[in-house]
């Protein structure tokens, strides 16, 4: 089934600290998802994130999932295992499994990126 969904009609929360999160597609079986708001099967997760200049999120790592990070607007900083990239617009960001990761937007602009998010075995 095909599904087609703007990410100005799903419920955004905040996560990772300070990050505005779209949760656009999960993946099946997701908890108190439908069909629709749930259609992956090869992803974990697709959304969009915002920060604003001066926030920072999380440093956390994902045990059994790899991450692209994707920048459509702004810029900043990736923290990825202790050593700081500076990220901007078009930049796109592979982060494997157990990679400890944080985004750090550390301009006075709000950074938007993409986030594909999808389950890795045998990692």
């Amino acid at each position: 089934m095909t599904v087609i969904r703007n990410w100005k009609d799903v419920v955004p929360y905040i996560g990772h600290d300070f990050a505005i999160i779209w949760p656009i597609f999960r993946s099946v079986g997701w908890p108190d998802k439908t069909a629709d708001e749930a259609p992956l099967r090869g992803m974990a997760g697709f959304t969009l994130h915002r920060m604003q200049g001066g926030q920072a999120g999380d440093y956390h790592s994902h045990e059994s999932q790899e991450q692209v990070y994707y920048f459509i607007r702004g810029s900043g900083q990736m923290k990825l295992d202790g050593e700081i990239f500076d990220v901007k617009e078009g930049d796109a960001v592979h982060i494997p499994p157990k990679v400890k990761h944080q985004f750090i937007n550390n301009s006075e602009d709000w950074c938007e990126h993409l986030l594909v998010t999808a389950d890795v075995t045998g990692s």
